[in-house]
């Protein structure tokens, strides 16, 4: 019996070591990624500069929905590499989370707009309907469709392990 106790206290660590240093090392994991498919809810949010009205149907194309706000100091550690990818073509769609509309004009006049339109979601209620916990969050869209959902700041790391491998097996953005 005492040889049968030594043995579990001896293999109870392995196993949790093993487990934990294969779940931390797997390099398909990531931190604030969800790949779980869902279609964009039914939405109609005013643009943040052209008070123009957009709806679901405007989000089903190939885009990248940014979730941000003027408040949010990781937005402004991304936003040079929205600036990037807008450069380089890819479709970003802005959804502007719980802030006044003078202070996000400000915010974008100031250090560029990567966005084709921003979404006014003063009460926050689209982002509550797509999972959104905060600011900021991107999600890849395609018709109408969430691919991929990340929370957190996006830069190349998270681009190349999260969204690009998405891109390329969906053939995106070409």
């Amino acid at each position: 019996m005492k040889i049968f106790i030594r043995l579990v206290i001896l293999i109870i660590p392995i196993v949790g070591f093993v487990f934990f240093y294969n779940l931390l090392t797997e390099d398909k994991f990531y931190p604030g990624a969800n790949f779980d498919r869902f279609n964009v809810p039914v939405f109609a949010l005013d643009d943040i500069t052209s008070q123009k009205i957009y709806t679901k149907d405007d989000l089903n194309d190939e885009l990248l929905l940014n979730v941000w706000a003027s408040w949010c100091i990781t937005c402004r550690v991304e936003h040079g590499f929205l600036m990037e990818l807008k450069q380089e073509g890819f479709l970003i769609t802005g959804l502007n989370y719980k802030d006044e509309s003078t202070d996000a004009n400000n915010w974008l006049n100031l250090y560029g707009n990567p966005y084709s339109f921003s979404l006014h979601d003063i009460k926050g209620s689209l982002a509550l309907d797509m999972g959104v916990t905060g600011a900021p969050e991107t999600f890849l869209i395609k018709n109408g469709e969430v691919l991929v959902h990340y929370s957190g700041e996006v830069n190349l790391a998270v681009w190349d392990n999260v969204f690009y491998p998405v891109i390329k097996e969906n053939k995106m953005f070409r």
